[in-house]
Protein backbone atom coordinates (compact mmCIF):
# COMPACT_ATOMS: atom_id res chain seq x y z
CA UNK A 1 0.00 0.00 0.00
CA UNK A 2 1.33 3.45 -0.90
CA UNK A 3 1.33 6.11 1.69
CA UNK A 4 1.38 9.41 -0.95
CA UNK A 5 1.56 11.83 2.14
CA UNK A 6 5.41 9.46 2.75
CA UNK A 7 7.95 12.55 0.74
CA UNK A 8 10.05 9.99 -1.67
CA UNK A 9 13.78 9.83 -1.40
CA UNK A 10 15.71 8.57 -3.78
CA UNK A 11 19.07 8.37 -2.60
CA UNK A 12 19.64 6.62 0.51
CA UNK A 13 20.27 9.02 4.00
CA UNK A 14 23.93 9.32 4.59
CA UNK A 15 23.13 9.36 8.37
CA UNK A 16 23.17 5.23 9.21
CA UNK A 17 21.73 6.43 12.52
CA UNK A 18 19.26 3.81 12.89
CA UNK A 19 16.00 6.13 12.70
CA UNK A 20 17.70 7.69 9.46
CA UNK A 21 18.36 4.28 8.36
CA UNK A 22 14.70 3.38 8.20
CA UNK A 23 13.00 6.84 6.92
CA UNK A 24 15.35 6.54 4.17
CA UNK A 25 14.16 3.05 3.23
CA UNK A 26 10.98 3.71 4.14
CA UNK A 27 10.45 7.12 1.98
CA UNK A 28 12.17 5.08 -0.84
CA UNK A 29 8.65 4.60 -2.33
CA UNK A 30 6.19 7.98 -3.95
CA UNK A 31 3.16 8.32 -6.38
CA UNK A 32 5.59 8.28 -9.35
CA UNK A 33 6.49 4.15 -10.17
CA UNK A 34 9.00 5.47 -12.22
CA UNK A 35 10.85 7.42 -9.66
CA UNK A 36 10.94 4.79 -7.33
CA UNK A 37 14.62 3.85 -6.80
CA UNK A 38 13.80 -0.15 -5.37
CA UNK A 39 11.25 -0.45 -8.73
CA UNK A 40 13.63 -3.12 -10.37
CA UNK A 41 16.30 -5.85 -8.60
CA UNK A 42 18.95 -3.56 -10.24
CA UNK A 43 18.08 -0.36 -8.90
CA UNK A 44 17.25 -1.79 -5.66
CA UNK A 45 20.29 -3.24 -5.74
CA UNK A 46 22.38 0.15 -6.22
CA UNK A 47 20.15 1.62 -3.93
CA UNK A 48 21.27 -0.67 -1.06
CA UNK A 49 24.86 -0.60 -2.21
CA UNK A 50 24.97 3.08 -1.79
CA UNK A 51 23.02 2.60 1.35
CA UNK A 52 25.95 0.53 2.43
CA UNK A 53 23.20 -2.57 2.91
CA UNK A 54 24.58 -4.92 0.20
CA UNK A 55 27.82 -5.88 -0.66
CA UNK A 56 29.51 -4.54 -4.18
CA UNK A 57 29.54 -7.66 -5.74
CA UNK A 58 26.05 -8.68 -4.21
CA UNK A 59 22.26 -8.64 -5.77
CA UNK A 60 19.01 -9.71 -5.65
CA UNK A 61 17.29 -12.49 -7.02
CA UNK A 62 13.43 -12.07 -7.88
CA UNK A 63 12.74 -13.48 -4.62
CA UNK A 64 14.46 -11.33 -2.86
CA UNK A 65 13.67 -8.20 -4.18
CA UNK A 66 9.68 -9.14 -3.92
CA UNK A 67 10.79 -9.73 -0.27
CA UNK A 68 12.47 -6.49 -0.05
CA UNK A 69 9.14 -4.48 -1.38
CA UNK A 70 6.82 -6.52 1.11
CA UNK A 71 9.44 -5.59 3.90
CA UNK A 72 9.07 -1.51 2.46
CA UNK A 73 5.32 -1.62 2.68
CA UNK A 74 5.35 -3.61 5.87
CA UNK A 75 7.55 -0.71 7.66
CA UNK A 76 5.56 1.79 6.21
CA UNK A 77 2.47 0.51 7.22
CA UNK A 78 3.23 0.02 10.93
CA UNK A 79 4.91 3.61 10.66
CA UNK A 80 1.71 5.11 8.68
CA UNK A 81 -0.18 3.78 12.33
CA UNK A 82 2.38 5.87 14.58
CA UNK A 83 1.77 8.51 12.70
CA UNK A 84 -1.98 7.56 13.38
CA UNK A 85 -1.47 7.31 16.83
CA UNK A 86 -3.38 3.74 16.52
CA UNK A 87 -2.31 0.13 17.08
CA UNK A 88 -2.36 -2.49 13.96
CA UNK A 89 -1.68 -5.75 14.58
CA UNK A 90 -1.72 -7.18 10.98
CA UNK A 91 0.81 -4.77 9.72
CA UNK A 92 3.05 -5.55 12.86
CA UNK A 93 1.88 -9.27 11.42
CA UNK A 94 3.13 -8.28 8.28
CA UNK A 95 6.58 -6.46 9.76
CA UNK A 96 7.41 -9.74 11.66
CA UNK A 97 7.12 -12.35 9.20
CA UNK A 98 9.35 -9.73 6.28
CA UNK A 99 12.14 -9.41 9.35
CA UNK A 100 12.20 -12.87 9.79
CA UNK A 101 14.37 -13.30 6.82
CA UNK A 102 17.12 -11.67 9.05
CA UNK A 103 17.78 -15.02 11.04
CA UNK A 104 18.89 -12.52 14.07
CA UNK A 105 21.26 -14.23 16.66
CA UNK A 106 22.68 -12.55 19.90
CA UNK A 107 26.21 -12.11 19.73
CA UNK A 108 28.62 -12.02 22.87
CA UNK A 109 32.19 -10.96 22.23
CA UNK A 110 35.17 -11.75 24.39
CA UNK A 111 34.64 -8.01 26.00
CA UNK A 112 31.15 -9.47 27.04
CA UNK A 113 29.81 -6.89 24.20
CA UNK A 114 25.99 -7.88 23.17
CA UNK A 115 25.08 -7.63 19.44
CA UNK A 116 22.53 -8.51 17.08
CA UNK A 117 23.52 -10.09 14.22
CA UNK A 118 22.25 -11.92 11.61
CA UNK A 119 22.80 -16.19 11.41
CA UNK A 120 22.94 -16.15 7.55
CA UNK A 121 25.81 -16.11 5.08
CA UNK A 122 23.59 -14.85 2.20
CA UNK A 123 23.67 -11.02 1.29
CA UNK A 124 19.55 -10.48 1.09
CA UNK A 125 19.46 -12.02 5.16
CA UNK A 126 21.95 -9.62 6.17
CA UNK A 127 20.35 -6.44 5.55
CA UNK A 128 17.15 -7.45 6.38
CA UNK A 129 19.18 -8.02 9.58
CA UNK A 130 20.87 -4.45 9.74
CA UNK A 131 17.16 -3.11 9.23
CA UNK A 132 15.71 -5.51 12.02
CA UNK A 133 18.49 -4.13 14.19
CA UNK A 134 17.85 -0.23 13.47
CA UNK A 135 14.10 -0.87 14.18
CA UNK A 136 15.15 -2.51 17.79
CA UNK A 137 18.45 0.19 18.20
CA UNK A 138 15.19 3.15 17.24
CA UNK A 139 12.42 1.06 19.63
CA UNK A 140 15.42 0.72 22.54
CA UNK A 141 16.32 5.13 22.51
CA UNK A 142 12.35 5.47 22.05
CA UNK A 143 12.58 6.99 19.18
CA UNK A 144 10.56 3.99 17.10
CA UNK A 145 6.92 5.19 18.01
CA UNK A 146 7.77 8.33 16.76
CA UNK A 147 9.53 7.60 13.58
CA UNK A 148 6.22 7.73 11.27
CA UNK A 149 5.44 11.60 11.97
CA UNK A 150 8.88 12.13 10.31
CA UNK A 151 8.25 10.55 6.84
Amino acid sequence: MAHPDYPASSDPDPDPAPPHLIQSFASTLSADPDTDPLRTREAAAAWLRTAGLLPAEAGLTTSEHAALLRLRTSIRDVLAAHADGRADAEAAARLTKALADGRLVLTVAAASTVRLASAARASYPNLVAAIAVAIAESAASGTWPRLGHGL
